[in-house]
């Protein structure tokens, strides 16, 4: 069951300003993010969502804005830094190992967290305090099956799922993620819906994501970014029935 939302967002943004030359990218965007939700940014292609993420997960420094986490002021800190405080961004995990099973790499996810440090990642493996945790994971992502299965066998849905057992392993305060669901299939897809309308009781999630379908299904809350701005905020039933976002983003007529 999902916690109950609060007044203390986890992650608050408020006032986010960057320009690139003569291109303003994102303008005066604040939004939040409350523990037990999703809250969904959607908009069409060069509204600023991808630069938005960068300047939330430390890539890009913003102009001005503020961008606070966990009630902490973080816009000095770098990308490691942000991920420390328990910043997850999920499928950008570049550390998947092909020839390692399923279990192995979250293994090595878990170690990671606890801080451990290895010159070599096999003795890592022989750690049968890494295993209960790691599997605990694998099953929370649904890959429980494929525990055992390489790296490199697995589907992208399947992939998709590892990815999500090793942010879990780090366990984060909140996560970022963006377009999860490009490149799956029908099935993939509600498999991965269910996933992810499960894993925001364990950390709040902000949602990028073109599959408005799925959007509909997952969000509390949705924000909608056109040329850098928030034109609308809301519920699901909000967003749909308003005007401009009909017109401008879901090619509807008002």
């Amino acid at each position: 069951m999902a916690k109950p939302l609060t007044d203390e967002p986890v992650l608050e943004i408020s006032g986010l300003r960057k320009r690139f030359g003569a291109l303003v990218a994102t303008d005066n965007v604040s939004l939040t993010l409350r523990p037990g939700e999703i809250h969904a940014l959607i908009g069409p292609n060069g509204a600023g969502k991808s630069t938005l993420i960068k300047q939330i997960t430390g890539e890009i420094r913003p102009d001005a804005g503020t961008i606070r986490f966990d009630g902490q002021v973080i816009d000095r800190l770098d990308g490691a830094a942000r991920a420390r405080l328990g910043l997850a961004r999920s499928f950008q995990v570049s550390s998947i190992i092909p020839d390692f099973s399923v279990l192995q790499n979250v293994m090595l996810a878990v170690a990671g967290a606890d801080g451990h440090v290895f010159r070599f990642f096999r003795p890592a493996l022989a750690d049968d305090a890494l295993t209960a945790p790691a599997l605990y994971h694998i099953a929370h992502a649904g890959l429980e099956d494929r525990a055992h299965s390489p790296a490199a066998e697995l589907s992208h849905g399947e992939r998709r799922k590892l990815e999500i057992a090793m942010a879990l392993a780090l366990r984060p305060r909140a996560f970022l993620l963006d377009e999860p669901m490009a490149g799956m299939g029908a099935e993939g897809g509600r498999q991965l819906t269910a996933i992810l309308s499960a894993l925001k009781s364990d950390a709040p999630i902000l949602l990028v994501e073109h599959d408005m379908d799925a959007v509909f299904a997952l969000a509390d809350r949705i924000s909608v970014l056109v040329y850098g701005q928030i034109i609308a905020q809301g519920s699901v039933a909000e967003i749909r029935s308003d005007p401009q976002v009909r017109a401008s983003y879901l090619g509807e007529e008002a």
